[in-house]
């Protein structure tokens, strides 16, 4: 296997590791009649690890720590550990207080985002300046907090998408090679989707 293929499939692995944890959580809090105790629990945990570095906070190891991913080495964490990691706490920031699932299977982010980009005919100033800010990120701790905000909106407009691929995405981004190719296919989907634009269901 190259060294190409292998970071591949790490950056799969990540999106399947993602999906699976969070359609776990989803299944008890998103569209139930009274979202359980250990749902809002794990949100509450999830948001708490908003800006901290992978391994910081114990207690969240387990939604960094693939157990069917190559045995990790050295001090740091690994792109596809930190791009878990991202992902599932912006998970619990984006699903707090929505009785929607905030995962939605092949929704990209940029559509997400995209369908915040048009208010009737008027573009959104704000929207359009938090994204390229996004895309502009040199580093992990300057995206999430570009990403926050807008997650904060989406929340607001009960705009969903796919978590999964956003962590296959994250993983990608970290590599300078990778980097500008997921922000050419977030800023294709951003431009290309209006407020009209279908949002895929997830699937059961």
């Amino acid at each position: 296997m190259t060294t190409a293929e292998q970071k591949l499939s790490d950056a799969d692995r990540t999106a399947a590791f993602v999906s699976k944890k969070i359609v776990q959580i989803q299944s008890q809090y998103a569209g139930a009649a009274r979202p359980s105790s250990t749902s809002r629990a794990t949100l509450a945990r999830l948001r708490r690890g908003l800006g901290k570095r992978p391994g910081e906070l114990p207690d969240l190891l387990e939604f960094v720590v693939d157990p069917d991913a190559p045995a990790a080495r050295g001090d740091e964490p690994t792109r596809s550990e930190v791009a878990a990691y991202t992902a599932l706490t912006m998970y619990g920031l984006h699903q707090q207080s929505q009785s929607r699932r905030m995962h939605l299977p092949g929704a990209s982010f940029g559509e997400a985002v995209g369908s915040l980009r048009l208010t009737g005919n008027d573009v959104n100033a704000g929207v359009v300046r938090r994204f390229q800010s996004l895309a502009t990120a040199t580093d992990m701790r300057e995206f999430v907090q570009h990403t926050r905000g807008l997650i904060t909106l989406l929340r607001s407009a009960e705009r969903g998408f796919d978590y999964g691929r956003f962590a296959r995405d994250l993983v990608h981004f970290q590599e300078p090679r990778r980097a500008d190719r997921v922000r050419l296919d977030w800023g294709r989907d951003f431009y290309r989707t209006t407020p009209t634009s279908d949002t895929p269901e997830e699937t059961p």
